[in-house]
């Protein structure tokens, strides 16, 4: 929890750095798109890492490794399969995300109303 705090926290540091360092005036305007884009990186990321370590392309690399076995210098044994090359959790990543994407909602609607 206390990662999931501290990520939250750069991530809105982030977002007002960016909206004081472009050119666009400083509005809610500004840190809408900001953390959108912010928001959007983190769950793609998340998601990203969630599939990868799922085990969907463990399939697809076994396959080619068997379709090219005549051609390959290494063994089978020898390289790993890309859900174990990744040892981190994508929740941090998509928590992150998931609550930057809510506060830009939140401040949307604001903007609206």
């Amino acid at each position: 929890m206390k990662k999931i705090i501290i990520g939250i926290t750069v991530v809105q540091l982030m977002v007002i750095v960016t909206m004081l360092l472009r050119s666009d005036p400083f509005s809610l305007l500004s840190y809408i798109n900001n953390s959108f884009i912010y928001g959007g990186i983190l769950v793609f990321f998340g998601a990203w890492v969630f599939v990868v370590r799922t085990g969907v392309f463990d399939i697809f690399t076994m396959s080619m490794r068997k379709v090219f076995k005549s051609k390959s210098t290494l063994e089978d044994d020898d390289m790993r399969l890309p859900s174990e090359t990744l040892s981190f959790s994508s929740s941090p990543f998509l928590m992150v995300g998931a609550f930057t994407l809510l506060l830009m909602v939140i401040s949307l609607l604001l903007y609206q109303s």
